[in-house]
């Protein structure tokens, strides 16, 4: 076997494990749902509260760019939340077509509560390894970082040139009613435990 004939076998070796990184996502997500006193949110709902939290003031439209989501989708879970009293959504005084979102107090709290009860999951199951286990996890973690930012560039990529078919497809309609590709689904890239 060659270098290179090498190299692609390695890779293609990692390739088929790195579905378990979803399962740790997923089975740590369900670990902290149990653990975690407070009612149960939907994944989706975590994650756009989680986006509200980091950027105050952010509007619906820049949530699902953010999370990758279709942008009705984000406008339905974001009248889920308000409903629920755990979002509120104010006009912006500069435009008042648009919305600005903010976390409620109880969900500044719903979120703590997440938080704490991750903490004290991850920690017990990464305490229950030994520590060359911890220590091997620890390196990993910068890897990981950079393939998720390769991921996301390739998804970039791929959409853009979604795009530009979309905008082939338009210009070649004899009368520009062809529509491109369209995204009647949602996608999300996260994968933090709540």
């Amino acid at each position: 076997m060659t270098g290179p004939e090498r190299g692609y076998a390695e890779v293609l070796g990692l390739v088929r494990q790195l579905p378990l990184l979803g399962a740790v996502a997923r089975v740590a997500r369900r670990a902290v749902r149990r653990q975690a006193s407070a009612e149960r949110l939907p994944d989706a709902q975590i994650e756009v509260l989680r986006t509200v939290e980091a950027h105050p003031g952010i509007g619906p439209r820049a949530v699902a760019e953010r999370l990758q989501l279709v942008p009705n989708t984000v406008s339905t879970i974001v009248g889920e939340l308000v409903r629920a009293g755990l979002l509120r959504r104010d006009r912006d005084r500069s435009d008042r077509r648009a919305a600005r979102l903010y976390l409620t107090e109880e969900a500044v709290d719903r979120l703590a509560a997440w938080v704490a009860a991750g903490d004290e999951v991850l920690s017990a199951a990464l305490l229950s390894l030994d520590e060359a286990d911890r220590r091997a996890l620890d390196r990993a973690m910068p890897a990981l970082r950079r393939l998720l930012d390769a991921l996301e560039e390739v998804d970039r990529e791929a959409e853009g040139e979604d795009a530009d078919a979309g905008d082939t497809a338009h210009r070649a309609s004899p009368r520009g009613t062809t529509k491109g590709p369209s995204d009647s689904g949602s996608r999300s890239t996260s994968a933090s435990t709540p």
